[in-house]
């Protein structure tokens, strides 16, 4: 897969499959339209394209507005491993958004991407004032012969499959769900940093990782997860949020990792939520705490799962 981050050094000799989004936690029904381009591009026998944005649309108007649920290089290797041929990530900025829809059609998708088929959601928006759509793409691609082909949202539970509803959901910490939509495991990946240390002293020694501050970090509680070092995967107790029990001012993501006895300071981790167990509980005493996560631990040991 080529990845190239400026329109102005894309160079292609031949006509594309296109699609267009900001693909954000490339869910089931993104999935569904990637997989769909790749579809028509094998069968064509053209590139593929995936048309997005190193940053979301939303944050440009209004800064740190919305969390994203994974972070760019990790939507490049997702997408990678589907089979798009090429991914053009560019800023969205104001050059973007004076294109009226006109210029947009011209400038991007005739003249830089040599369009041939275009794969787009259903309520695919774009040019100055979010202008453009379906059906004005529709018009046009007559007088430049292509071809659009609007794919139709998938519903769970009569629920449109949406990045904004998975938010919603790890904002209430409804992990259960959030797989159901985003069609795999939240993960989260980060750097294990130094912590209080707290953890070894009640018996129960944890990672402290920092992660992302762009990442929509799930509510706070405890979670059941998977953490993956390398290529293995270990079951882990996390707690998520300031530990009030010891007083802890700071917020912080804590991982108990069920039979590891390794040194992981400062290597990467990725954590894959499973469940959410208990909301984050201020105890009376440290012996209380202790007991609780005990229970905890015991609890997810008991619990059978295999990471497909």
């Amino acid at each position: 897969m080529k990845i190239v981050k400026d329109l102005k050094k894309i160079n292609l000799k031949n006509n594309t499959v296109v699609t267009i989004g900001n693909f954000d936690g490339v869910h089931i029904g993104h999935q569904n339209i990637i997989n769909k381009t790749i579809s028509i591009a094998k069968e064509k026998n053209l590139k593929s394209i995936l048309f997005t944005f190193s940053n979301h649309p939303i944050n440009f108007f209004v800064n740190d507005s919305i969390k994203n649920l994974m972070t760019i290089q990790e939507k490049y290797n997702f997408i990678k491993n589907m089979g798009i041929d090429i991914v053009l990530p560019i800023p969205f900025n104001e050059s973007i958004i004076k294109l009226t829809p006109d210029e947009y059609i011209e400038e991007i998708l005739i003249k830089r991407l040599k369009v041939k088929e275009l794969i787009i959601g259903h309520d695919f928006k774009f040019g100055k004032n979010r202008g453009g759509n379906a059906d004005f793409l529709k018009k046009v691609a007559q007088i430049y012969d292509f071809n659009v082909r609007v794919i139709e949202p998938i519903k769970i539970e009569n629920i449109r499959v949406s990045s904004t509803y998975i938010r919603k959901l790890l904002e209430e910490g409804n992990i259960k769900r959030v797989r159901k939509f985003l069609g795999r495991e939240y993960n989260i990946n980060g750097v294990v940093v130094h912590g209080k240390k707290v953890g070894r002293k009640l018996g129960f020694p944890t990672i402290n990782l920092k992660v992302d501050e762009d990442i929509l970090i799930p509510k706070i509680g405890v979670y059941r997860t998977k953490v993956k070092i390398e290529n293995d995967f270990y079951d882990g107790a996390t707690n998520i949020g300031y530990t009030p029990t010891i007083q802890n001012k700071n917020f912080s993501i804590e991982t108990y990792i069920i039979d590891y006895n390794g040194d992981l300071y400062k290597k990467e981790v990725s954590l894959y939520f499973i469940e959410r167990i208990r909301d984050e509980i201020q105890f009376k005493t440290i012996e209380e705490l202790r007991n609780q996560m005990k229970n905890d631990v015991e609890k997810i040991k008991r619990k059978k799962y295999i990471y497909l």
